[in-house]
Order: structure tokens, then sequence, then C-alpha cells
């Protein structure tokens, strides 16, 4: 795999996010940690940032998915919540291919980039991490989301 095929990836994920690509579950589970973030996060524009990268890794994977009919698993919204955490810890282990974490590594980037660029001369190199840790989780969340969408369903 060439890293030019994971800048389309990341570039064809980053514009089927901006074309609302959630499942239902998805949107409900996108609109519930913006909320949370929003009234958690010492800055409520977190919350935006945290919706932003969700949906930019679940679409990476709908992108990957490349035209795939996956049925999406009907599941409450908690128990999808744990089996995506549960995808993420996989991926933290290192079952991805390595297109995939180039994919995610560039669409980490451009969210930090995006994100947190502007505010650089403000942050000091602890709360850089931080918020850049912040970022990473919630793109692979998106990721792991749509995983757990497509894998739980039965035969």
């Amino acid at each position: 795999m060439t890293g030019e095929d994971a800048v389309a990836l990341a570039f064809r994920a980053r514009a089927l996010a901006q074309a609302h690509a959630l499942s239902a579950t998805a949107q409900r589970l996108v609109n519930r940690a913006v909320a949370e973030e929003a009234e958690t996060q010492p800055r409520p524009e977190l919350g935006a940032w945290a919706g932003a990268a969700f949906t930019q890794g679940y679409c990476l994977r709908r992108v990957e998915e490349d035209g795939e009919e996956l049925a999406v698993a009907e599941s409450d919204d908690e128990s999808l919540d744990r089996a995506a955490t549960a995808v993420v810890a996989e991926l933290r282990r290192g079952t991805a291919d390595d297109m995939t974490v180039a994919a995610l590594d560039l669409l980490v980037a451009s969210q930090v980039e995006h994100r947190l660029e502007p505010w650089r001369d403000e942050l000091d190199d602890a709360t850089w991490a931080d918020l850049e840790q912040y970022l990473t989780w919630w793109v692979v969340k998106g990721y792991g989301l749509r995983v757990a969408e497509t894998s739980e369903v039965g035969p």
C-alpha cells in the first residue's frame, strides 16, 4: 500500500463526512457525545471537535467499505458504544492494516492542524499533547463504531 492510497482514503473520508453519512444510531451517539463533551470539557467547542473527529473516523471506515451494502446492527446505543470501544482497543493493539493506520493518522493530523494550530502560541506542550490525544480518540472511536455496527450483524 502506498502513502497515496492512505491520502486518497483520508480525502474521501473527509469529503464523505461533510455529507452527513452517519447511521441513525451513530448520529444519536455522536450527538450525545458532543453534548456531553460540551458540558464536561473546559471549552464547549471541544464537543464540536469531538463530533467532527468522530464523524471523519466513521467515514473512513465507510470509505474502506467502498460501496459494499453492509447491514447495520440494530443494537441499543450503550451496547454499540461498548462494542466500538472494544474495537478501538483492538486497533490500539495493532490489528489494523498499515493503510488504515496511515489514513487514521492523516485524519488526526488534519484535525490537529485545523483545530489546534490557530492556538499554537497559547498552548503549552503538555496541553497540545493532551488535545492531540483527545482528537485521536474521537477519530478512532468513530472508526470503531462503524466497525462495530457492521460486524455485530448476525448471519
